[in-house]
């Protein structure tokens, strides 16, 4: 069976595709992946097959548009000036997609592609799934949707899904429609999300279940598969000789890093790191990422990376001061060191605020960092108790091989009656 990936955004939403995209090979499938233009070379380096979009999200977040949002924090400004930019390509970004997957006999949607796979599926009479590594959006009456975890009651509980099912149509049903009309399809008469239910989609979560429990009340097509672990699903890089030697050379850093959402004030936060190592004996290791090549302070005790295998250094660091993106929360607990996360927007506050309250680290939004501040969340977060709840979690953790349940459940859920008949006939 061809699988087709379809997936948007950052390094965060394409590294544990890749993963699931190797396990489903390993059992003797084919697996084609769709993405943003800018990670053709990131992906070609796995032997996948990579159909790139008319899309550069690392342009797009480093833009001075976009910078001066994120300096802000505003998430629904982000949002929206994120859907006007991809808007003027939604059209080329649709043709593309459709020709590409015309070529595969199920797709798969990832969290910023649900409303274009929808319809693609639909236009070509595909079967699909979802495979999201964010927060829940299926109702439970168990736990209310993580943004709005205020209090835990059932009847609370199942409104704030409804309310961000609400809020979501509301946000997306003009473009969702316009995305119809260009593929010459029927205006949806009821909001995507009651017609994702309907059409009892599966949806895979891909993260450990020692966050979140399955709810008993889900549906039976909603699973916690575990996290999609590059390494765990057979592929792992290495890191260049001078990283390893300055490792060697001195005890376990402090790991800092924003992944692909661009440090939002670069003069701040370099400054910041200044004052901790004027104020501290600890040892650094800043990664890039997508912000932009600045001058760091001259030190000995601060090396700087472009981009890392997370699987491989964290185990080695005393600690890791993220942004909160799902992935490298993940990956910091199956090292088993404690997090802080600086978050900036979208599920990162979401996420920061799930792992202060599991005893697993420390959270602070980044629209309120001061280099006192972040010495106080490190400071906080490396604590005996801390440590010992991150061990636990890690070890539990280490059971888990997300990729391999995900296909397993992948695999079930395409051989169903329901799903053959709405594949083509020579499959």
């Amino acid at each position: 069976m061809h699988y087709g990936i379809i997936t948007f955004g950052s390094r965060g939403d394409v590294q544990p595709y890749i993963a699931l995209a190797v396990e489903l090979i390993q059992q003797g499938h084919s697996v084609s992946i769709v993405g943003n233009e800018n990670f053709t070379d990131f992906v070609a380096t796995y032997g996948i097959p990579f159909y790139p979009l008319p899309v550069d999200s690392q342009k797009i977040l480093q833009s001075p548009e976009i910078a001066g949002i994120l300096k802000s924090g505003n998430v629904i400004t982000y949002l929206r000036a994120l859907g006007k930019i991809i808007r003027k390509g939604q059209a080329a970004v649709l043709q593309k997609m459709v020709g590409d997957c015309k070529t595969f006999d199920v797709l798969i949607a990832t969290p910023l592609t649900v409303a274009w796979v929808f319809s693609v599926a639909e236009c070509l009479n595909k079967p699909w799934a979802i495979v999201q590594l964010t927060v829940p959006s299926v109702p439970t009456a168990a736990f209310p949707y993580l943004g709005l975890d205020f209090f835990n009651a059932p009847v609370y509980n199942r409104f704030t899904y409804r309310l961000m099912r609400w809020l979501f149509w509301k946000e997306h049903k003009k473009d969702i429609q316009e995305q119809r009309v260009l593929l010459n399809l029927p205006p949806l008469e009821k909001p995507l999300p009651e017609k994702i239910d309907e059409q009892q989609v599966l949806q895979l979560h891909a993260f450990s279940r020692f966050l979140l429990e399955r709810p008993s009340d889900w549906p039976a097509g909603a699973d916690i598969t575990g996290f999609l672990d590059l390494k765990a699903a057979g592929q792992s890089s290495g890191t260049e000789h001078a990283i390893r030697q300055w490792l060697e050379q001195g005890t376990p850093p402090i790991y800092i890093g924003f992944g692909s959402f661009p440090v939002p004030d670069p003069s701040v936060f370099y400054g910041i790191l200044e004052h901790l190592l004027n104020h501290t004996d600890e040892r650094y290791i800043f990664c890039q990422g997508w912000s932009k090549p600045t001058e760091l302070p001259q030190s000995s005790r601060i090396f700087e990376v472009k981009a890392i295998d997370h699987s491989w250094l964290f185990p080695q660091c005393k600690l890791a001061v993220v942004h909160g993106g799902i992935g490298t929360v993940g990956a910091g607990l199956r090292a088993k060191i404690p997090v802080v996360v600086v978050s900036v927007l979208g599920d990162q506050p979401i996420w920061g605020r799930f792992v202060k309250r599991k005893g697993w680290g420390t959270h602070l939004p980044f629209k309120k960092l001061t280099a006192q501040k972040l010495l106080h969340a490190i400071r906080a977060a490396d604590q005996e108790a801390i440590s010992t709840s991150v061990q636990q979690v890690g070890h539990m953790m280490e059971q888990e091989n997300g990729a391999a349940v995900a296909v397993s459940k992948l695999e079930a859920y395409f051989k169903t009656p329901a799903q053959l008949s709405r594949m083509p006939t020579d499959v």
